[in-house]
């Protein structure tokens, strides 16, 4: 069993680690944070562009209410507005993440959203609380995250749909201001609905789309439970049969402080893959144009992204977590020539997990049919992004409209940069 040594109660400990995450983050991390949010925006309103995305938002938004829905003309109830963003910044799979298999980004960036609206009638919340809740409410996700993986994913839990729950009612209790006891009971009730199985992303379908968001909803639906009263049980996270050591085991230690606010360990994509195939794409990106056909590839990469999902044998070619087709998704992009001969149902690519590897980079051994050898090595790890990556990234998803969405959100501190924001992403389409 794990129990938090400086407090008894492990909601309320990891509650306060959010709140004063949130409460000292300095200049360079409130602009992190406002990067994260030009991003996540830029996700949901290319998502919306896609017909059978924004038909799924409008449906998961449901009743009317004050909150803004990414590109529809309409706004939606609170937990119906961030049922319906989560879902479009996670629908193409391009959101952020952390260690890999995280993305905390959709519990967050919704949820701060909606109830800085949810709740302006009863007073604004300026830009510095929403980035300050913004960089809480990641804190709260990458905790989760930090301490939970890999066991969780191991025990066939989704880790995004573990944490999902937890982040979004520590993001949406940062908004409210809400005191401790009220917050740490959002954060306890919300575990009661934390997992998802992690079946999702190994097979096809759309339950991967949908899933982290219906967690984020969950979470939210806790907070204005406990708002309205209602408490949990004693140490719903770190009891005998608590949220860690379902998703984690008896073996999990609770994790050494990350030195500085998690936001900035978080990750971000430039291809439309799984985090780990962020590096499969940058190195065969370096390629130059191949003719012919594929022999064998080997891929190398660290053991938990070789295996993540289960055996890579197992899963299907057509899911999010298949490196085969990941690998050919690649191929049909970046070398078409190699490409229309490949299919990755073929079994020609193998996938080797190596200890020696960081997290997100990848080795590859191409061998073409006429005997030529390529050795290659990709970079997915784009941490170290700062303001000119993110206006880039946005620019390039949106053109102006990118420009303008980043523009909003490095202005948030100003004054009505909060309702410019609103104005400026309401508009975008």
């Amino acid at each position: 069993m794990i129990t938090d040594s400086t407090h008894q109660d492990s909601s309320l400990a990891l509650w306060r680690s959010a709140r004063e995450s949130a409460d000292m983050a300095d200049a360079a991390t409130l602009e992190r944070a406002a990067g994260c949010l030009a991003v996540a925006l830029a996700e949901m309103v290319v998502s919306a562009r896609t017909p059978q995305h924004f038909t799924a938002a409008e449906a998961l938004a449901g009743a009317p209410g004050p909150c803004t829905v990414s590109s529809l003309t309409g706004r939606a109830a609170l937990t119906g507005a961030v049922t319906a963003n989560a879902y479009l910044m996670h629908a193409r799979l391009t959101d952020d993440s952390f260690r890999v298999a995280a993305h905390p980004g959709l519990a967050v960036v919704p949820v701060a959203l909606a109830a800085a609206e949810h709740t302006s009638g009863h007073g604004a919340v300026d830009g510095v609380r929403l980035l300050r809740a913004v960089v809480g409410g990641y804190e709260c996700a990458c905790q989760l995250a930090e301490r939970l993986l890999p066991a969780v994913s191991r025990r066939g839990w989704r880790v995004t749909s573990v944490i999902a729950p937890l982040a979004a009612a520590a993001t949406t209790a940062l908004v409210l201001g809400l005191p401790d006891e009220v917050a740490s009971a959002a954060l306890g009730l919300a575990s009661a609905a934390a997992g998802g199985p992690l079946g999702v992303v190994s097979t096809n379908g759309d339950g991967w789309r949908l899933q982290p968001a219906l967690a984020v909803q969950a979470g939210v639906s806790a907070t204005v439970a406990s708002i309205a009263g209602l408490r949990g049980g004693a140490d719903a996270l770190g009891g005998a049969h608590g949220l860690y050591a379902l998703f984690g085991g008896d073996d999990v230690e609770q994790p050494q402080p990350f030195g500085q606010a998690a936001v900035h360990r978080v990750t971000f994509k430039r291809y439309p893959v799984a985090m780990y195939g962020q590096s499969i794409f940058d190195a065969i990106r370096a390629l130059p144009p191949i003719e012919g056909s594929v022999r064998r590839i080997t891929v190398r990469l660290a053991p938990f992204a070789a295996g993540y999902g289960g055996n890579q044998r197992a899963v299907s070619t057509d899911s999010i977590s298949s490196v085969e087709g990941i690998t050919a998704a690649a191929l049909r992009t970046f070398q078409p020539g190699l490409a229309k001969d490949f299919s990755a149902s073929q079994g020609l690519v193998e996938v080797l997990g190596d200890p020696a590897l960081p997290e997100l980079t990848a080795q590859m051994h191409l061998e073409v049919t006429d005997g030529r050898l390529f050795e290659l090595t990709g970079n997915g790890d784009t941490s170290s992004w700062g303001i000119a990556d993110f206006s880039r990234h946005c620019q390039e998803r949106l053109g102006d409209v990118g420009t303008r969405l980043y523009e909003a959100t490095t202005t948030l501190t100003e004054e009505a940069g909060v309702a410019r924001l609103f104005e400026v992403w309401r508009a975008a389409r």
